[in-house]
Order: C-alpha cells, then sequence, then structure tokens
C-alpha cells in the first residue's frame, strides 16, 4: 500500500513538470518562431501545481464533494482527473472507489450550488476557476 502511495505521488509530481515543460516548449516556439504569440494566450492556463502533503487525515470527516474541492483547492489549476482525485481522497483517509466519487461528484456538479465543476470529460475544478462558462 505504501509502495502504491509512493507511485502516486511521483505521478502527480511527473505530471506537474510535464505541464510546466509543455508551457516551456510553447514559449520557446513562439520566440523561435514556430508558432505566433496568441496561441500561447489561448492556449492552456498555466499550471497551479502546489507542493502537497496529504495526511492520512486529511480528508476525515467530510463528505465526498468537500473533500475534491478541498483536495483542488491544495494543488490548483489545472483541472484534475476523476483517477488523481480519488487517490489524493483515498490517501486523505476518505475511503471510497471511483465509481462512487464520480457520482457523488456529479450530483454536486448538478445541485443548486455545486462546490465542484466537471470541466472536461473525467477532469473536475473548482467552479471559481470558469465562471466565464455556464454548467
Amino acid at each position: 500500500m505504501a509502495e502504491n502511495n509512493e507511485v502516486q505521488n511521483a505521478l502527480e509530481v511527473l505530471r506537474a513538470r510535464r505541464d510546466a515543460l509543455n508551457i516551456a516548449i510553447q514559449a520557446l516556439e513562439a520566440i523561435s518562431g514556430e508558432m505566433s504569440l496568441p496561441a500561447i494566450a489561448t492556449s492552456t492556463p498555466k499550471p497551479q501545481n502546489r507542493e502537497t502533503t496529504i495526511e492520512h487525515d486529511t480528508f476525515v470527516g467530510m463528505n465526498v464533494a468537500e473533500a475534491a474541492a478541498r483536495y483542488l483547492e491544495m494543488v490548483g489549476r489545472p483541472a484534475r482527473s476523476l483517477e488523481e482525485i480519488t487517490n489524493a481522497l483515498n490517501r486523505g483517509g476518505l475511503n471510497s472507489s471511483q465509481g462512487t466519487i464520480q457520482t457523488l461528484l456529479s450530483r454536486s456538479h448538478n445541485g443548486p450550488s455545486p462546490i465542484v465543476r466537471r470541466a472536461g470529460r473525467g477532469t473536475w475544478g473548482l467552479p471559481e476557476w470558469y465562471q466565464s462558462a455556464r454548467s
């Protein structure tokens, strides 16, 4: 179990580095003339990956939507995959299956006061990240 957590943590770090490298590559391509500057401005938003420490009890006492929103606040943009959210919630003490988490996040998203928002197929973010977009 500990090895799985280490692997998941390593994957999260590598994904964050990949996103940062993609942004750097786009900037260098623009400088070298391979891509126009407006293309960078309209590309994927700059990730706000933050170092996060998820303890075994980080999400204890929260429901799934609250815990997911808390996790998204901790890591920042971009939107996160259902798999990443599920792994984080399970590491933080809220043990649920991916299917259950999907169902509960969808209910929150479709409810009157959503605290999470579907950002795309299989990805979730915070409503304030998408103020101009309506569900």
